[in-house]
């Protein structure tokens, strides 16, 4: 990954379209069983600002990629857990269609 994508994301495009996501969604999806690279706080971290994000529960790709993005660049967590945490967000959305 370039300088260019740390400060301005990957280069993908996530979709606009809100899906639900519950509370509970979310501590699994984040959980540090599924993205190695988290430590306690980082997971906290991360489920506070999803939670955060949502808006009368649902959230958008594109929304949670910003979300993770605006903790990279304030160096909450890493861009390997960014990369983890949209692999399992996008794998989430994926198999409830």
């Amino acid at each position: 990954m370039g300088f260019f994508d740390y400060f301005f994301g990957s280069g993908n495009t996530y979709s606009p379209d809100m899906k639900l996501l519950s509370r509970d969604d979310i501590r699994i999806i984040v959980s540090r069983a599924r993205v190695k690279t988290l430590d306690q706080k980082e997971e906290l971290a991360v489920e506070e600002a999803i939670d955060h994000a949502r808006l009368d529960g649902r959230i958008s790709m594109k929304k949670i990629d910003e979300t993770l993005r605006h903790l990279v660049s304030n160096r909450t967590i890493s861009i390997n857990d960014k990369k983890g945490l949209l692999t399992q967000f996008e794998h989430h959305f994926t198999s409830q269609k």
